[in-house]
């Protein structure tokens, strides 16, 4: 979720200008502004928790992996170039998937290697992933 709040943000920012059609209106919207945040936030939480499972489980890697496409593609979209929707959306799943291999094996490494507690290596995560999101979002 942190991948389509960060498109919504970049899309109230105005960086979609050119795009027009419901989905860019709905996204630029307040209240979707606000329901990105909150969805990304819950997600932020819930990872923390140890009930949850592993991202690399089939629901949670299927969902990472459909949520990567649909932002790739809407990324994708704003290029004049045709088929760089489907581009962007492999280039979305691609990245969804590696994202989740790295931050699972980081986080287990970090684990094994220091004495930092689990939620504060999956916070340092989430900051990396924050702020590696928002310096893409501004190209």
């Amino acid at each position: 979720m942190l991948g389509v709040r960060i498109l919504a943000s970049s899309a109230r920012r105005g960086a979609f200008d050119g795009q027009r059609g419901t989905f860019w209106r709905v996204l630029r919207s307040p209240a979707a502004q606000r329901m990105m945040s909150v969805l990304a936030g819950g997600e932020l939480l819930m990872d923390k928790l140890p009930s949850t499972p592993s991202r690399l489980a089939a629901g949670p890697l299927g969902g990472r992996l459909v949520i990567g496409a649909l932002v790739g593609a809407a990324v994708g979209a704003q290029s004049p170039e045709k088929n760089l929707r489907v581009a962007g959306a492999v280039v979305g799943a691609v990245a969804a998937a590696v994202g989740a291999l790295v931050g699972n094996r980081a986080r287990a490494w970090l684990d094994r290697r220091t004495r930092v507690p689990a939620p504060v290596g999956a916070a340092i995560e989430d900051a990396v992933a924050f702020g590696l999101g928002a310096l893409v979002a501004r190209r």
